[in-house]
């Protein structure tokens, strides 16, 4: 009999877009769904968390409520959105300590208020562990809209931020390693709502998606969305600092840029002539935007290190499967 397991979470989601039958602009298969609303889209998105494959040791109930807001609003983001509101759901035992919900309730308050929106509603259940789900709204002009589709050949492969962060805090968390920035990362994603804004204002990103399982996974979907291959220069990936500090081994720390994830930053493609327009708008953002490599139209996505050129595997996280 075939399970989940055969297929894993990318295949399944596939699997109910066949199903489903959406009446939205944009349906089922991008960051959010977009509804069409005159001169813009209204942007929906949902996540969840649940204890046992979301909520590492060491992660808090303030930390819990931040992070469900936060990965919804990375979704946003990734759609050059602008938040409007969000609603959550909660599944929690009655065995939960009254605080437990209070610091929880005040995460989920902060980061909703930290990024110019607030949550306007929600639902509570009995559950036999904790589970959260949240949704949120966002509203975008129709021009600015930005998808995983819409790559061409020839246009550059970019990032924001810096990526390894969070895996590093997983692995500091984990082993006592006492990586502060690196873990508070993990544990408080930071969902790029300005920088996402910027680059749907620029008028040259041709897509994007937010890295929340990883490079390899957000190229493979990005690849498989636009209908091109993409080429990726690893000596030119920004990485966190905290990488070396987690693994000494070169592989290890390899790995943990190309597939950990949760670093919530943004993937995203531009015109080729504007490189330098990018740079500017990462001035002005306060964000370092990368380029790492380009869109080609080869026949499978190809990762560059060190002159040597390899497949690039899809190995991210993926549930149904197994982290490696």
């Amino acid at each position: 009999m075939k399970t989940l397991g055969t297929l894993g979470e990318r295949e399944t989601i596939r699997l109910i877009e066949r199903i489903i039958q959406s009446d939205a602009s944009i349906g089922p298969g991008d960051d959010c769904a977009a509804i069409d609303l005159g001169d813009k889209y209204l942007l929906i998105t949902t996540d969840m968390m649940a204890t046992k494959s979301h909520v590492p040791k060491g992660m808090g109930p303030y930390d819990v409520g931040w992070s469900i807001i936060a990965v919804n609003l990375s979704d946003i983001a990734a759609m050059g959105g602008r938040p409007i509101g969000l609603v959550t759901a909660i599944g929690i035992t009655r065995g939960h300590p009254i605080d437990f919900i209070e610091q929880m309730a005040d995460g989920m308050n902060d980061c909703a208020r930290r990024f110019g929106t607030s949550i306007v509603g929600g639902d509570t259940k009995e559950h036999d562990d904790l589970v959260l789900c949240g949704t949120a709204f966002g509203e975008v002009p129709k021009d600015g809209l930005l998808l995983r589709k819409g790559a061409r050949a020839g246009d550059l492969i970019a990032v924001s931020g810096q990526l390894g962060r969070a895996g590093a805090g997983f692995h500091s968390m984990k082993k006592g390693l006492g990586l502060k920035e690196a873990e508070d990362s993990l544990r408080r994603p930071w969902p790029r709502i300005r920088e996402g804004i910027a680059l749907s204002q620029s008028g040259f990103v041709t897509s994007c998606m937010d890295i929340s399982d990883g490079l390899s996974a957000s190229i493979f979907e990005m690849s498989k969305n636009s209908g091109m291959t993409y080429e990726v220069d690893y000596e030119k990936v920004p990485k966190a600092k905290e990488v070396e500090m987690a693994f000494h081994d070169l592989e290890r720390q390899k790995d943990l840029v190309l597939n950990f994830g949760d670093d919530f930053e943004l993937l995203f493609t531009i015109k080729r002539e504007e490189e330098e327009p990018l740079a500017k708008l990462a001035k002005e953002c306060g964000c370092p935007f990368t380029v790492i490599g380009k869109v080609t139209s080869g026949e499978e996505n190809i990762l560059i290190d060190m002159g040597k050129r390899e497949k690039l595997e899809n190995l991210g996280y993926e549930h149904f499967r197994t982290r490696q």
